[in-house]
């Protein structure tokens, strides 16, 4: 494929990265009152969903690095939304979880993000939502280093 038959309205990156951004800067905007953003609010999601966890267990659960998943937690552990207590079995590793101000504030949000999700959702059939959901979950679990590493190694790019 040459670079001039590369439609960007045809491109499934370009559609999800537009989307996703949208999305985000939506929610976002919702945000704004509770002095965090998307990505912080991630963090708290998952410390809901899996309890207390790890540094290590939060980057994977959100594909992230360590780095950034720390830095979100900096601002999170500033605004009393988690507590960070050392591990009693790693002394290397760190235990993160909700506080009570972070569980009330994730119960708060989360109902209203699960009102504007439904919102959304009602103008696509249940099918179509089945469908996205599918592809979008086998997008993000192939694994596109190994994908991008054959496409050097052919040197396509």
């Amino acid at each position: 494929m040459s670079l001039e038959e590369h439609n960007k309205d045809e491109s499934l990156g370009y559609h999800v990265h537009v989307t996703g951004n949208q999305m985000r800067n939506n929610f976002n905007e919702f945000l704004k009152p509770y002095n965090i953003y998307t990505e912080q609010f991630a963090m708290l999601c998952s410390l809901n969903e899996y309890g207390t966890s790890t540094v290590s267990q939060l980057a994977e659960y959100n594909y992230k690095d360590k780095t950034t998943v720390s830095r979100l937690l900096d601002s999170l552990i500033k605004k009393a939304f988690i507590l960070r207590e050392p591990s009693p079995t790693d002394r290397r590793s760190y235990l993160i979880s909700l506080t009570a101000k972070g569980q009330e504030l994730y119960n708060e949000v989360g109902l209203c993000l699960k009102v504007y999700e439904a919102e959304k959702e009602q103008s696509i059939s249940p099918e179509e939502k089945a469908i996205t959901i599918k592809v979008l979950t086998h997008l993000r679990e192939m694994d596109m280093r190994k994908s991008i590493e054959q496409l050097r190694k052919d040197k396509v790019c």
